[in-house]
């Protein structure tokens, strides 16, 4: 359906430029003729050819205003080819006004649909050939030898089925051309769609990839490495970062008292916390069951203190609601450590780890700092 209207709009945007070229070729010639009319004092003819300007001025002006040409278009070719039947009928002794006739056949197949165009030269050959053979009742018309309408016959007969063939070649071209482009369109989508499949798959591999189902933060291995390249980012051109671990303290005794749903309820409502109280250039992640940990960029030991203290004091302030209907508190203990000159992921995190040590000894709840 588509590959149809576009032929038909490809086909009607050529027989408009086939108009506008038989007008520019046309029109001087009409001219040329009806100079001569005048002269011979033929009124007919004259009238014909007046009458056929017109027409065909009429047609330019509308395509002019993007305005439908089939009406006036049809209506030009009927003049044109009355006209050129009356040629035949008075063609002179010689009959040289009679092969003006062939322009019938030429602009009816090239400016019709090829099947209508078929017909309408069928039919004016059809006619000027009567005419030649029987003339006109009451017309004393120009008289045609046997071996001249012959000719006549086979000539326009050649000109109008070559002309035909090429027409309906054409069309099958184009037919065939718009089932190409949109063959190529649909498989040119088909393409884009499923890179589009396979892009949003390849995201949704590489969110699961970096990111804890859970809680929705980075997992361990995404946040190592955003660690990583922090860490060598401040190595280069400062300030240090500090790195924060934290623990649920007694997370074991929640999962065993009230199950493991409400230790999820407790780590989901850890990591709101988490990224509740930071920064959205920190970074946060959950590298392990109950432990978490978090990267304060650009911000000292003491720029840390009193952030990590609010986040223990809103973790100590906050209830659960346990699937069981319960309500749960719980605390969290934190080790921490400024990152120093020549500092590694992994001494960096011993020293958090060994921070987080000494909290949990010390009575839990609290915040140490190494």
């Amino acid at each position: 359906m588509i590959s149809e209207r576009e032929v038909n709009a490809t086909a009607n945007q050529l027989i408009i430029e086939r108009y506008r070229a038989f007008a520019s070729i046309g029109l001087p010639i009409l001219t040329m003729f009806g100079i001569g009319a005048l002269s011979a004092g033929e009124s007919v003819l004259l009238g014909l050819i007046a009458t056929s300007m017109l027409v065909v001025a009429v047609g330019l002006r509308q395509i002019a205003r993007d305005r439908t040409h089939h009406l006036t278009l049809r209506a030009g070719l009927a003049c044109l080819t009355v006209m050129m039947l009356y040629l035949v009928t008075f063609s002179g002794p010689e009959h040289s006004r009679a092969l003006w006739f062939f322009m019938v056949p030429l602009g009816a197949i090239m400016l019709l649909p090829p099947r209508e165009g078929i017909i309408w030269s069928a039919l004016a050959i059809t006619s000027a050939v009567g005419i030649m053979s029987f003339g006109i009742p009451t017309v004393v018309a120009s008289d045609y030898s046997f071996p001249f309408i012959l000719r006549f016959a086979i000539t326009a007969s050649l000109i109008a089925g070559g002309l035909a063939w090429t027409e309906l070649s054409l069309r099958r071209f184009q037919i065939d051309n718009a089932l190409q482009r949109a063959k190529v369109e649909a498989e040119g989508n088909q393409l884009k769609n499923e890179i589009a499949r396979r892009m949003a798959l390849e995201n949704e591999l590489r969110v699961q990839a970096t990111t804890d189902a859970l809680t929705a933060l980075s997992n361990r291995r995404a946040f190592m490495q955003r660690f990583e390249h922090e860490l060598a980012r401040a190595q280069r051109h400062g300030p240090p970062p500090t790195l924060a671990i934290l623990d649920i303290d007694h997370f074991k005794k929640i999962n065993d008292v009230h199950g493991h749903p409400a230790g999820d309820a407790v780590i989901a409502h850890l990591a709101n916390l988490l990224r509740a109280s930071v920064r959205n250039v920190d970074i946060v992640g959950r590298i392990g069951g109950e432990e978490f940990a978090l990267v304060l960029v650009e911000t000292s030991a003491e720029m840390s203190q009193p952030v990590i203290d609010r986040l223990i004091e809103r973790v100590r302030n906050t209830t659960v609601d346990a699937p069981d209907g319960k309500v749960l508190r719980f605390t969290v203990s934190v080790g921490s450590t400024e990152i120093q000159w020549g500092d590694v992921v992994d001494t960096a995190i011993q020293r958090a780890d060994d921070a987080l040590y000494e909290a949990k000894n010390t009575g839990r709840n609290r915040h140490c700092r190494h």
